[in-house]
């Protein structure tokens, strides 16, 4: 698992999650499977489509959730990305055991979709690229890894940061052609003077994070995740 645009003042999150059914060594062959942000734009879109090339042919199967400005407003970023952890663990389960995609779910169907598996075939491991787990291991009860910028040691984390990061940078550009006056396609929602000078100019926008817009908000508080609630 990989994510991208944790830290943006606007709009979603996105995280990728990769199985894959053949070698990591097989993948690593590949040239543009590396870490995302060494890449230049258009061979991550290269690789995003080679991405599903691989899955077409059963070769890997992936799942990129979101998680939009309004749950990290109200939840904060960690809960977030443990949601769309969780909603991508749950999807992939579900194509993999052949039972039905529900619109919501929630950790306790997630918990009995694992035990089945894991009866069914091995025990569940995920790797994810950052120092903590997001309290995976804890609410799922799997084993987690966790390293730091395993995305250029880890091929699929690789590709899972190049679908997060593509489908992500892709939203951004359409979301731009709405609002030119905030040049998205630019800073990409980023933390820079350019995007300050159009919030200062134009106001806040409905997607914009108010948590990290600390001068306008002070006063923005975050509240408790019901773990019985679906998602």
């Amino acid at each position: 698992m990989d994510e991208a645009w944790r830290w943006p003042l606007f709009w979603p999150l996105h995280i990728g999650l990769t199985i894959s059914f053949t070698s990591s060594k097989q993948l690593q062959k590949h040239p543009l499977f590396k870490d995302s942000k060494t890449l230049t734009p258009k061979k991550r879109g290269v690789a995003f489509d080679e991405i599903y090339k691989l899955q077409s042919e059963k070769k890997l199967l992936t799942c990129i959730w979101s998680i939009d400005s309004n749950f990290i407003d109200t939840y904060w970023i960690t809960r977030g990305i443990n949601i769309a952890i969780s909603r991508a663990l749950y999807i992939l389960l579900s194509q993999l055991l052949n039972q039905q995609i529900k619109k919501k779910t929630n950790y306790k169907n997630i918990n009995s979709l694992i035990e089945k598996y894991e009866k069914e075939h091995e025990k569940i491991e995920l790797i994810i690229d950052w120092k903590t787990d997001f309290w995976i291991s804890k609410d799922l009860n799997i084993k987690t890894e966790t390293i730091i910028h395993w995305d250029s040691e880890c091929v699929e984390i690789s590709i899972s940061s190049i679908l997060a990061k593509v489908s992500r940078d892709n939203l951004i550009d359409k979301i731009a052609q709405k609002y030119p006056d905030y040049y998205f396609e630019k800073h990409k929602g980023y933390w820079t003077k350019l995007h300050y000078e159009a919030i200062e100019k134009y106001g806040v926008l409905p997607e914009h994070r108010k948590l990290f817009l600390k001068k306008t908000f002070p006063n923005w508080k975050i509240h408790n995740f019901n773990t019985k609630n679906s998602f």
